[in-house]
C-alpha cells in the first residue's frame, strides 16, 4: 500500500477558520480522488507535535498579528524544514516564514497590502505581490487572502497528478487555469528520504542554484566527505548531484519561458549558465524540446 502523504495545517492563533477548514476539505477530496492518499491533520499545539510532515501549510490569518503572538511556530516550521517538509504559506502566514528565516534570500509573495510592513520588519525579504503563487522544491508562498485555494491546488499537483488537481478544482468549481498543466515534465524531488545530511545540499542546491555553485560547495553543505557524499545523494535522491543541479535549473527555465519574456539568452544566464548553446542542448535534452519551441508550444495551447 502506498504510504499517505502528511499534510499538517496550522491553526495558530488567529488564522482565518474558512482557511482551516476549507484546506482540510480540499485536500480531504483530493485524497479520496487519489485513492485515499492524504492525510490532513490541523495542529494548534506546535511545540508537542514530533511528527514529520510532507508539507506543512501557514494558512491566512483573520487580522492583524504579530509573530511574537505564537514563539514556539517558527522554531517549529525550522525543524520542518530540516526533516524535509514543503513549507507553505498564504497571505499573512508569510510572516512566519520570514520569521523561520526560510525565505533564504528567494523571492516570496503575500498580500500586496502587506508588503510595506514586511519590508520593515524584515529588509532582506525579497517580496513580488505581482505573483500569485511562487513554487521552490522546499517552499510555497501564495498571495491573497483567498490563495489558499491555489495553494492547496499546487501542493495536490505536487503530490497526487496534474489529473487530481484537475478533478479537485472541477468538484469545488474553482479556477484552475492559474494551475494548468504548464510543462511537458516536472521536476520536483523528495525532501522526506531521510538523509538530513543530504537534504542539507538539496536546500543548499535550491537557494544557490542560480550561482556558480559545484558538487563540491554542495558536499560542503552538507558536513559529508565527497566519496560518501556521492554515495548517499545518489541513494536518496535518485540522481547525482550534477544532474541533479542541472534538473534545477532548467525547472527553472521552464518557468521564465513561459512567465516572462526574456530572451533564451537571457534565461541561460538568469539560471546559472554562461553558455547559451549549451544551455539549449541542455534543455532540448530535459524537455524534449529546444526552449522556443517549449514556449511557443505553452502559447498555441493556451490559445485554443
Amino acid at each position: 500500500m502506498t504510504k499517505p502523504i502528511t499534510i499538517a495545517v496550522l491553526a495558530y492563533r488567529g488564522a482565518l477558520q474558512s482557511a482551516v477548514l476549507g484546506l482540510q476539505d480540499v485536500l480531504g477530496f483530493a485524497g479520496q480522488a487519489g485513492q485515499g492518499t492524504v492525510d490532513v491533520e490541523v495542529l494548534k499545539d506546535f511545540p508537542k507535535s514530533d511528527a514529520a510532515y510532507d508539507a506543512v501549510i501557514l494558512p491566512p490569518s483573520m487580522g492583524p498579528f504579530q509573530p511574537e503572538e505564537t514563539p514556539d511556530l517558527p522554531a517549529f516550521l525550522q525543524t520542518q524544514h530540516r526533516n524535509g517538509a514543503v513549507v507553505c504559506s498564504a497571505c499573512t502566514g508569510l510572516s512566519f516564514v520570514a520569521a523561520a528565516g526560510l525565505a533564504g534570500g528567494r523571492k516570496v509573495t503575500t498580500h500586496w497590502g502587506l508588503e510595506q510592513r514586511l519590508k520593515t520588519d524584515y529588509p532582506d525579504l525579497w517580496l513580488d505581490t505581482d505573483q500569485l503563487l511562487i513554487e521552490y522544491t522546499d517552499l510555497v508562498t501564495a498571495g491573497g487572502l483567498m490563495a489558499w485555494v491555489d495553494l492547496a491546488l499546487a501542493l495536490v499537483e505536487r503530490f497526487l497528478g496534474y489529473g487530481v488537481a484537475v478533478d479537485t478544482a472541477r468538484h469545488f468549481i474553482v479556477d484552475f487555469r492559474r494551475r494548468d498543466q504548464r510543462r511537458f515534465r516536472r521536476f520536483l524531488p523528495g525532501l522526506r528520504h531521510g538523509d538530513t545530511a543530504v537534504l542539507k545540499a538539496q536546500h543548499f542546491l535550491e537557494r544557490y542554484r542560480e550561482e556558480a555553485v559545484t558538487v563540491a560547495d554542495a558536499a560542503q553543505a552538507s558536513g559529508l566527505p565527497g566519496r560518501s557524499f556521492l554515495r548517499r545523494f545518489k541513494a536518496a535522491t535518485g540522481l547525482a548531484p550534477k544532474t541533479y543541479l542541472q534538473e534545477l535549473r532548467i525547472e527553472r527555465a521552464r518557468d521564465l519561458l513561459i512567465d516572462t519574456e526574456q530572451s533564451v539568452s537571457e534565461i541561460c544566464f538568469a539560471v546559472g549558465y554562461n553558455d547559451p548553446p549549451s544551455f539549449v542542448r541542455l534543455f532540448t535534452r530535459l524537455s524534449g524540446l529546444t526552449p522556443g519551441a517549449f514556449r511557443d508550444q505553452y502559447r498555441r495551447d493556451h490559445r485554443q
